[in-house]
């Protein structure tokens, strides 16, 4: 019996295992903490992506306690406390569609 594993798309990486989705009061807030993530993202963290229509910031990287813990650095280092903060882990859909680069 043979097994065969799908590679990755030529000039993708596997995706991260999840995110952390971070909520902010206002635009001020949200923008703050952007660019505190882009001046010096902490290892292990993805790009950090903004969407100022839902005032929210999502931080690829593992799920695990490691990524929390970096992401809590960054918004205490900057003195930026959001509203809210989720961390998701993707599932076989999301996971695929990034292996796929399905959008």
């Amino acid at each position: 019996m043979s097994t065969h594993v799908q590679e990755p798309a030529p000039g993708r990486s596997d995706p991260p295992d999840g995110l952390v989705r971070l909520r902010f009061a206002d635009a001020l807030a949200l923008e703050r903490a952007a660019a505190a993530f882009a001046a010096g993202p902490a290892p292990g963290l993805g790009e950090a992506l903004g969407d100022p229509a839902t005032l929210t910031l999502r931080i690829p990287g593992s799920a695990g306690v490691e990524t929390l813990r970096a992401v809590l650095a960054v918004l205490d280092a900057a003195a930026v406390t959001p509203e809210s903060l989720t961390v998701h882990t993707h599932e076989l859909d999301d996971v695929f569609a990034a292996l796929a680069g399905l959008p």
